[in-house]
């Protein structure tokens, strides 16, 4: 394992290092080094959770919990944000933060060995937040992501572990889709990379790799047929998400005019207000008699 020197002490840290082209001259851009927080003390509250016995549920997380593995962010060491740990929250919770440090690091480990088995504790919403911590990773940014204990690196996100954790089958039922729609609200942000197409239906959220993009930036605004692995709510007919294999731009109905339309209908303009009129009605006098009846309240 690498070592990193000269840190000072601070109690007990957690070093987050971020490696790659993206941080040369000892940089990080402001939105990385939020993602990559964030990230993080998510997937801690969430494993946390997992420990404790707490249901995933949506909404607000115990605040107890929360305090329990909150970091505190303290500085910057050769270009890595410095974490300190910070254990706060019930005395019966103090260790839930040294717990859930290992067992994310276990499980990172773990799925680096063998993909193919879930580690304990790692919820479906901790592999969403591992892939959403690995997403930005590529040749030309960051690279790899180290995270060192004690001055040795515990465990790392890379490009291995992407596509452990993109591997990972999800709870919710998966099958081939095509979806054909217009394809609209790109991310092409190498965290993001996702985009959603409107059907008649409704609207499809679609994610896909860096290989699409361009055919992806390409169709914006028109209409598609999408092609991919759809993962399915529990009512086994709506997509929740789409994982783009495929895209294919449709050609669109051109628009014509007004004049030409009418010409294809055989409408004419009206000559005069005769031409609105249909056949004779019967008894139309009793028919206005009963208009006015109506107005003057008679009976």
């Amino acid at each position: 394992m690498s070592q990193i020197e000269n840190v000072p002490e601070v109690g007990e840290q957690l070093i987050v290092r971020a490696v790659g082209p993206a941080t040369e001259g000892g940089r990080i851009s402001l939105a990385e080094l939020a993602r990559l927080a964030g990230g993080l003390q998510a997937s801690l509250e969430r494993i946390a959770l997992s420990i404790s016995g707490n249901t995933t549920k949506p909404g607000r997380r115990p605040r107890e919990i929360v305090d329990a593995v909150r970091l505190d962010f303290v500085g910057f060491q050769h270009g890595s944000a410095i974490l300190s740990i910070s254990r706060l929250g019930q005395l019966s919770l103090d260790d839930l933060l040294g717990s859930s440090l290992d067992a994310l690091e276990e499980g990172v480990n773990s799925l680096h060995r063998d993909p193919a088995t879930l580690p304990p504790h790692f919820t479906p919403q901790v592999i969403n937040g591992i892939r959403d911590l690995t997403g930005g990773i590529s040749a030309g940014g960051v690279n790899r992501i180290e995270f060192l204990r004690s001055g040795t690196v515990r465990f790392t996100l890379d490009e291995d572990l992407q596509k452990a954790v993109r591997a990972v089958q999800p709870e919710s039922v998966q099958q081939l889709v095509n979806v054909v729609g217009r394809l609209h609200m790109g991310d092409f942000s190498p965290a993001g990379l996702r985009c959603r197409i409107d059907t008649f239906a409704g609207s499809v959220l679609c994610d896909f790799t860096l290989d699409l993009r361009d055919a992806v930036l390409d169709s914006m605004d028109q209409m598609v047929m999408a092609e991919g692995t759809g993962e399915l709510d529990p009512n086994g007919v709506s997509v929740h998400v789409l994982h783009l294999a495929r895209l294919e731009t449709l050609s669109s109905a051109r628009p014509r005019s007004l004049e030409t339309l009418s010409q294809e209908q055989g409408i004419r303009p009206l000559e005069s207000i005769e031409d609105l009129g249909g056949p004779p009605m019967e008894d139309f006098e009793a028919f206005l008699a009963a208009i006015r009846s109506a107005r003057l309240g008679d009976e």
